[in-house]
């Protein structure tokens, strides 16, 4: 039975979104050894880089993941609260603002899916009628489409980490102020002066006239091979402290971090592990505002 535009449109939709889907998990397989396209069409730049520039700001995610956990667990932003379970509070902010950006990119996804479909009206027509079997038809789109996947898969695995890496930052600014400590994030001049400086308590100014009276704060979220080619130069005078997000801490890179003459703040719970347990430069998250707290 054939299908009208509406039908064949609603049926191209679905298919592309399971074909979506399970190419970014990695469940995708090409049994029919498809030969696809691989270059972009303009009109197919055009539609990805305007999807892409509705992406919420970073403060917008984290705005809206701390207005989320005030309304569900609002003892758990109190300032009483954060200052004694900091680490704790970094994480659920951290995984909210996580699940709030992934909403966000599904939504990219399925625009750029319906505004492809939309572009593409006689295009799907033509192989619909060259294509007898659903599953023919269902081939012969995901081949068209299929620069689309790519790039998007691409180029959302490289904002996932430069937004995760830069929300787990922001997140410790807003924690850090909210139980009165203060920071600031280098900027103008400053922040060529202080390069990889991430955060500096209590302020720029400081860090630069009276360094020995200031923290400096560099933030990985995780701690990759090269993750000593990321790390601040340091002068004599300065008090460098990394912090991180990642699941584990290696006896190897614990003491690469001791060479370095660095402290390295880590989730509580990771601290606990037996090889980390008496090593004093390997700290708790939740240590970090005592630790730096005494300025004013």
């Amino acid at each position: 039975m054939k299908m009208n535009e509406v039908e064949i449109f609603s049926q191209t939709k679905v298919i592309l979104w399971k074909f979506f889907r399970n190419h970014l998990s990695g469940k995708y397989s090409n049994p029919g050894k498809i030969n696809y396209r691989k270059k972009l069409t303009s009109k197919e730049e055009k539609m990805i880089y305007v999807a892409k520039k509705r992406l919420p700001k970073l403060q917008e995610i984290l705005t809206s993941a701390i207005e989320s956990i005030q309304k569900e667990e609002p003892d758990l932003l109190t300032p009483e609260y954060i200052e004694h379970h900091f680490s704790e509070c970094a994480i659920a902010l951290e995984r909210r603002a996580f699940s709030i950006y992934l909403q966000s990119e599904e939504s990219l996804f399925l625009s750029v899916i319906e505004e492809w479909v939309s572009q593409n009206a006689e295009l799907l027509d033509d192989l619909y009628n060259k294509s007898p079997e659903p599953q023919d038809f269902g081939k012969e789109v995901c081949k068209h489409f299929y620069p689309a996947v790519q790039r998007l898969e691409f180029d959302s695995s490289q904002t996932r980490k430069a937004r995760g890496g830069k929300t787990f930052e922001y997140i410790v600014e807003y924690l850090l102020k909210s139980i009165g400590v203060p920071c600031e994030k280098p900027s103008g001049s400053a922040r060529k002066m202080l390069k990889r400086i991430d955060l500096v308590v209590p302020d720029q100014d400081v860090a630069l006239r009276r360094p020995d009276s200031a923290y400096f704060l560099s933030f990985k979220r995780t701690l990759r091979e090269r993750w000593k080619q990321t790390i601040p130069e340091r002068k004599p005078s300065w008090r460098v402290f990394l912090i991180t997000l990642d699941e584990s801490l290696p006896e190897d890179k614990a003491k690469e971090i001791d060479v370095l003459g660095m402290i390295v703040y880590v989730k509580d719970e990771l601290k606990e592990k037996t090889h980390l347990q008496k090593k004093d430069w390997v700290r708790r998250l939740s240590d970090l505002p005592e630790d730096i707290g005494g300025i004013r």
